[in-house]
């Protein structure tokens, strides 16, 4: 290696020039032999450019042979493939170099100051002309422009891994760059702009990380930069780019709100990432209540276990060290009164880290003067030691019965007492607490027992009791009584002490009255829907829930208040849950409300209808409607419903019916949800998507049948999907995954029984059972529907043609395919192509590698045949 001059020349200046030829390429051999001492091969190439630049006596010969010689050794990597290691050791290099460059170049601007000046800041890319110390010219500078101009030029090139290792460079480069000149940052940004539009989805990447890296000031309100990024974010439809842009776009005003959004993305790793690596920086005292709340919902109801996991620990290590370590405060900023995830964030804080609960005391104090931040915290904590069945833990944090009967009545008089309107909820939110806190009490004092049961009842008769509160205190009456038959006089003697507690009509304003009226009778079954549900044993006509079902339930169906309807249409559901004949008597009841009833009544018309035949089966129901085919003719006009929401509930109740073999004829309903789940029109449907692709798998590997099921229906399905799909393709509204292909694939995959086997295997093995027990696998009924799609070809139209011949290859025939069954898709194969119903080339050479297939399994040489 040249060494330099001591006094900053160099005694051998056409020496140093002349051996560039062999040191150089010795530098970027050693660099790309070794993961490591990048730094050292970039201290040895800087020194070595000083050199070059110090033996120039007249003009820049020497530097300009140095550059020449860099640029002709890295010219050798910028067509390698991704991923070559040696290559990419090259581009670390590099970085590394201009790195090390710019380093040198601020320590002599500050030595050129006296040492009074601060260093460039490393990400400050671009400083206007007139700056203070800005534009340093020197050998490192110089070369940087040149690397940064050369490069762009391989942003236009024709070859992808020439962009691809130009980008690469320049995004682990261009925080190092210091100063540049202006026209070549904004040419720089233009090109960059450019190449995140590249159909390579690996040179977006790396364009947008070199993008993110060259946000200045305007734009983090905002500006072109940070658009083309935010653009990026959301419709990249490359996960990796997405990526990409998440963890290094400046996080603004600007692009928070759109960071927020990847915690739904579509890509399970992008929604860790913003668990795991993005939010926990940021302070959430800068975030909304909003944006928490909807963040933790994301991440809490998340279902991959990665994702709900990361979740937690941004909570549990990085709000928790943003409060202080305090969970009171952390409590707070989860605005647990109106939350509807806080529960569920709590439990799963406490499960992560078991610390925090076990080492919380609660003082008599602290009972006294609840808030509802506090109350909420004990609440949870009681409920996290009785999950894990922790009587010692939960004994030592509960009071006794009557000191939670006292706390209660306390507050209750507090609440009754307070004017404040916006003091109110959280005087209720406490109260709610403390009775779900007695529920988990076990009563063991008589004396504290009888006085929480007066002070429940005399709760249930508080006119503006909320609905959440009245379950509470049934799920409280129910463990103070002995048995079921207690519990229900206990509730029957209320709801008459409800009614006749009802002030009397004021003849002066019968609306008043009528309103009087309605909130009692709505009172009235919101007890008696609590108590229902709270019900096991078979309902006898000489019950006293048969007396409140003749006087509050069958008027309130009849009521002209829609209201009443409602909660009256879903006590009887709930009566008829427990008694078959009155199921039987009142099944065309729930048909008339699902048929001419909107809204809630509508929905929770076919709610009824769908529990009630879960329960019982169709075949003992379906005669007063007609029969079983008019019963399913009936679910299935739901299913095509306008509503969302009605469409969703019909689908997840036909596929627990399915599920349980209570449908008859299951064929053309198994059917019709194949059909329904691909379908274009449920796209938005989220809750029946997902309901259904959990729905699929687990029926058709849970027993053979099943399968057999799957395998009968399916190519009946392909065909429709093949009609259905075919112009919503052509409309451009098919979403992604709904393809007519990828829903044959995904449809014959189901059917496929040598997965139903390899899965019994895997649990057979998983509970220590031979392969004695696994079921046969029936790969001849599987066979079939090659046999099937062959027959239907001939009568279909040629879309719907295409389709299935390309299923046929997907089958993924073995040795163990029926030979009959070989030979008759053999003939069928011959005979479709005899009869040139195929048009289209891509067609022909499926089916014509599907008949190789059949050859080879038929062990026919094709020659002969």
């Amino acid at each position: 290696m040249p060494s330099r001059r001591s006094g900053g020349g160099s005694s051998s200046g056409p020496d140093v020039i002349a051996s560039l030829r062999s040191v150089v390429p010795g530098v970027f051999d050693a660099a790309q032999r070794s993961g490591t001492g990048h730094r050292k091969h970039a201290m040895a190439l800087y020194k070595l450019q000083q050199q070059c630049h110090d033996a120039d006596t007249e003009g820049l010969t020497g530097e300009d042979a140095f550059n020449r010689e860099f640029i002709r050794n890295l010219n050798k990597i910028l067509g390698i493939k991704r991923r070559e290691a040696s290559a990419d050791k090259i581009v670390k290099l590099v970085a590394t170099f201009v790195q090390v460059s710019h380093e040198k170049d601020a320590q002599a601007q500050a030595q050129a100051k006296g040492g009074s000046g601060s260093a460039v800041d490393a990400d400050d890319v671009f400083a206007a002309d007139g700056e203070d110390g800005a534009g340093l010219d020197t050998a490192s500078s110089r070369f940087v422009e040149l690397l940064i101009r050369y490069l762009l030029q391989g942003f236009q090139a024709k070859e992808k891994l020439t962009r691809l290792r130009c980008c690469q460079i320049v995004a682990m480069s261009v925080t190092s760059l210091g100063e540049i000149d202006e026209d070549l940052y904004f040419e720089l940004v233009r090109r960059l702009r450019e190449r995140i539009r590249d159909r390579e989805a690996a040179i977006r990447v790396h364009a947008a990380i070199a993008l993110s890296k060259l946000q200045s000031g305007e734009d983090d309100e905002g500006g072109e930069v940070t658009e083309a990024l935010v653009g990026l974010m959301q419709g990249d439809p490359s996960a990796e780019v997405r990526r990409a842009v998440l963890l290094n776009v400046a996080k603004s005003a600007a692009t928070l709100p759109f960071v927020l959004e990847r915690a739904r993305d579509v890509d399970a790793t992008n929604r860790k990432c913003v668990f795991l690596k993005v939010m926990p920086p940021i302070d959430y005292h800068l975030l909304s209540i909003e944006d928490r709340e909807r963040l933790l919902a994301a991440g809490i109801n998340d279902r991959d276990p990665n994702v709900k996991r990361a979740c937690v620990r941004m909570v549990g290590e990085s709000w928790l060290a943003y409060a202080g370590q305090n969970l009171l405060e952390l409590t707070t900023a989860l605005d647990v009164v109106d939350s509807p995830v806080a529960t569920r964030v709590m439990q799963a804080l406490f499960g992560a880290y078991p610390e925090i609960p076990e080492n919380l005391q609660f003082d008599a104090e602290l009972w006294g003067a609840l808030t509802p931040e506090m109350a909420f915290i004990i609440r949870s904590t009681l409920e996290y030691f009785g999950e894990r069945r922790d009587a010692d833990a939960v004994d030592r944090h509960l009071p006794e019965a009557m000191q939670l009967a006292q706390l209660l009545e306390a507050f209750g008089a507090q609440l009754e007492a307070e004017d404040n309107e916006e003091l109110r909820p959280d005087l209720e939110f406490v109260i709610h607490q403390l009775l779900l806190v007695a529920k988990m009490s076990d009563f063991p004092d008589e004396l504290g027992r009888r006085h929480m049961l007066t002070l429940m009842r005399k709760m249930l008769m508080v006119p503006e009791v909320p609905e959440n509160n009245i379950e509470a205190i049934a799920d409280i009456i129910r463990r103070l009584s002995v048995s079921e038959q207690d519990f229900i006089r206990i509730m029957v003697e209320v709801v008459s002490d409800v009614r006749e507690a009802a002030p009397a009509s004021d003849a002066g304003d019968p609306e008043a009255a009528r309103l009087e009226a309605l909130l009692v009778g709505i009172k009235s079954l919101i007890v008696i829907k609590c108590t229902l549900q709270r019900c096991f044993d078979a309902l006898s006509e000489g019950s006293s829930m048969y007396g409140l079902l003749t006087e509050c339930v069958v008027p309130a169906v009849q009521s002209s208040e829609t209201v009443l309807q409602e909660y009256g249409i879903e006590c009887l559901a709930l009566c008829c849950l427990l008694d078959k004949g009155l199921a039987v008597d009142n099944i065309v009841l729930f048909a008339q409300a699902v048929r001419q009833g909107s809204g809630e009544l509508h929905a929770k018309g076919l709610c009824a209808l769908l529990d009630i035949a879960f329960m019982y089966g169709m075949a003992d129901l379906a005669p007063p409607l007609g029969g079983p085919a008019d019963f399913v003719a009936l679910l299935f006009a739901q299913l095509r419903s306008d509503s969302g929401r009605v469409q969703a509930t019909a689908g997840e109740g036909i596929a627990r019916l399915l599920y349980a073999r209570r449908i008859p004829d299951p064929a053309p309903v198994l059917e019709e949800l194949l059909v329904l789940y691909f379908d274009p029109a449920t796209a938005d449907n989220d809750a029946l998507r997902q309901c259904l692709a959990y729905f699929f798998p687990a029926f058709s590997y849970m027993a053979p049948d099943n399968q057999a099921l799957m395998q009968q229906v399916a190519v009946g399905a392909i065909a429709r999907l093949a009609r259905v799909l075919k112009p919503a393709a052509a409309a451009g509204d098919a979403p992604a995954g709904a393809t007519q292909g990828q829903a044959a694939q995904q449809i014959v995959t189901w059917a496929d029984p040598r997965i139903l086997a390899a899965l019994a295997a895997m649990s057979a093995g998983g509970s220590g059972r031979g392969s004695s027990s696994h079921a046969p696998v029936r790969i001849g009924s599987y066979a079939q529907l090659g046999v099937d799609a062959l027959k239907r070809t001939f009568t279909e139209p040629p879309a719907t043609r295409k389709v299935l011949v390309q299923m046929l290859n997907k089958l993924g025939l073995d040795d163990a395919t029926p030979h009959t069954q070989l030979q008759q898709m053999f003939v069928l194969t011959r005979a479709l192509a005899q009869q040139a119903l195929l048009s289209d080339m891509i067609t022909r050479n499926a089916l014509a590698r599907f008949e190789a297939t059949l050859l080879k399994h038929l062990e026919i040489d094709s020659a002969d045949s």
